[in-house]
């Protein structure tokens, strides 16, 4: 990312028949300031895609499910802002799109993720809501805790 850039991503609302969200865990990233924390699966919107085009992309690439538009879905929130990066100069905006999957169970397949992917991927889960909310574990991307709490369950 660069000063001032706008950066807009699709990003996924992984749950299971048993109440639990599936989420990534990323490490600390020195270069801009970004603690270790807990996010969806799902990245940045490529020129030309649709928000759903690159949910579904997203999806494929950092857990090797493959489903139909129908099955993803509409998108169910949108969270906008302003990251600050800590340095006081470097910040951009920032558009999130979420989309809702629900699965059964699913095995990682992690063989197409990028190289950023394989360095900033530490760990992966299912979460219990009420075990997400009380870890006090960073989540992101911002908004993600009230956007779990409003969907969670529907």
């Amino acid at each position: 990312m660069h000063p001032g850039q706008h950066r807009e991503t699709a990003r996924i609302l992984l749950t299971n028949r048993a109440g639990e969200i599936f989420l990534l865990l990323t490490h600390f990233d020195p270069e801009v300031g970004l603690p270790p924390r807990w996010i969806t699966p799902g990245g940045g919107i490529d020129e030309g895609e649709t928000p759903i085009q690159a949910a579904l992309r997203e999806l494929r690439e950092e857990t090797g499910m493959v489903v139909s538009q129908e099955a993803l879905g509409g998108m169910i929130g949108q969270t906008s802002g302003q990251w600050n990066w800590g340095d006081g100069l470097n910040h951009h905006t920032y558009t999130d799109y979420f989309f809702k999957l629900v699965v059964d169970d699913f095995v990682l397949d992690s063989s197409d993720w990028t190289e950023d992917e394989r360095r900033d991927v530490i760990d992966y889960r299912w979460w219990s809501l009420p075990e997400l909310l009380q870890t006090g574990a960073q989540l992101g991307p911002h908004g993600l805790a009230e956007l779990i709490r409003d969907h969670f369950s529907n």
